[in-house]
């Protein structure tokens, strides 16, 4: 098509469906989605964005799964704020926290202060001693603290 008078290009382009250099299809919402919804295959749905923006994730990238942080209409593109990794630690909720050094372990109860998905280090409230501290999530309402407390 380089030699090719601009009509003619215009039209080989037409029937050949060539979509524009800078087209591409995001990730958009089949219905609406609420905060802690996990993401399905049948939740999402590639479509051209109707405005540009950076922050719409892009088809190729696998996103089944992860959770919904933002609500989210039916029939909007998906930005990168509105989701992330499952959190296995939900804030405001109880968490059992381990601590291990030298062959000996202790537990204790605390109160979560933020969500936290797998590996996350995260703030926990301790009442026993009115301390925060901070604690890494290995498992659904379960953390545990690396090094001294």
């Amino acid at each position: 098509m380089r030699n090719l008078p601009i009509g003619a290009a215009l039209l080989v382009a037409s029937l050949c469906h060539i979509p524009p250099a800078d087209s591409r299809e995001v990730w958009h919402a089949t219905r609406d989605l609420q905060p802690g919804d996990l993401l399905r295959p049948q939740d999402i749905d590639p479509a051209e964005p109707r405005r540009d923006s950076p922050g719409f994730i892009e088809s190729s990238q696998d996103i089944v799964g992860q959770e919904v942080k933002r609500r989210i209409r039916a029939g909007t593109a998906i930005s990168q704020q509105a989701i992330g990794e499952q959190a296995l630690v939900h804030a405001s909720e109880p968490v059992r926290v381990f601590w291990k050094a030298g062959g000996m372990s202790l537990e204790m109860r605390g109160k979560a202060l933020e969500d936290g998905p797998l590996g996350r280090e995260i703030r926990v409230h301790n009442p026993g001693s009115g301390r925060t501290i901070r604690a890494q999530v290995v498992a659904e309402g379960t953390a545990e603290i690396r090094g001294l407390p």
